[in-house]
């Protein structure tokens, strides 16, 4: 399905169940931009400031069914691990997330498997994120992993990515206590925004109710 770009290598590696990973993208990305046009009849806002995808590289791929001690095929793929195929939601607060993650939990089509709150519950690096995986019936069975975050959130990973991944230093220790000050200060960020905006939106509802 050339709309989401997919190379021709990961076709032979997915093999028949390319397909129903990209229906699985599509649909649930319509499921997100239905949340969004609700949220803006119900509150004027939407909740999501944008939306990434992605079907996993046959190269990342391997390496993960490699580390999980499964045989490297198709079937693996898509049933041995659950995040073949993601979606990634970025919001603006706090409170976006839960409101997006309950709509999509809701939602006609995608079953739930599991989440995970990373959120309240960060992982040891500091790593934020609410993930959520849901099975997708279409030509075939299938998982896709929904990750809901905040800009914030999100900056923080795409850096974590680029020095852990990437290699761009040596000193691992200090480079990893760093990244989690970073990843503290920027939750108390996060948090004091939508503190200030719930308190505005609370005193503007108060003006509206004494008029």
């Amino acid at each position: 399905m050339e709309s989401i770009g997919i190379p021709q290598s990961y076709y032979e590696f997915y093999a028949e169940y390319i397909t129903p990973l990209e229906s699985a993208i599509e649909y649930t990305l319509a499921q997100v931009e239905k949340i969004s046009d609700g949220c803006k009849e119900e509150f004027g806002r939407s909740p999501v400031e944008n939306v990434r995808y992605r079907i996993k590289s046959p190269e990342s791929m391997s390496e993960k069914l490699r580390k999980h001690n499964l045989e490297v095929n198709s079937e693996n793929a898509v049933h041995g691990v659950y995040d073949a195929a993601g979606v990634r939601v970025v919001t603006s607060f706090l409170e976006d997330i839960e409101l997006i993650a309950e709509r999509l939990k809701s939602a006609s089509g995608l079953k739930l498997v599991s989440e995970k709150n990373y959120i309240t519950s960060p992982k040891a690096n500091g790593y934020r994120s609410y993930h959520i995986i849901f099975e997708v019936q279409m030509q075939k069975r299938v998982y896709i992993e929904v990750q809901i975050r905040t800009a914030a959130m999100d900056t923080w990973a795409a850096a974590d990515h680029r020095i852990q991944y990437k290699k761009l230093t040596p000193d691992s220790s200090v480079v990893a206590q760093e990244l989690k000050r970073c990843a503290e200060e920027l939750a108390r960020i996060d948090t004091s925004l939508q503190r200030l905006v719930s308190v505005y939106l609370s005193e503007q509802q108060k003006r509206s109710t004494s008029e």
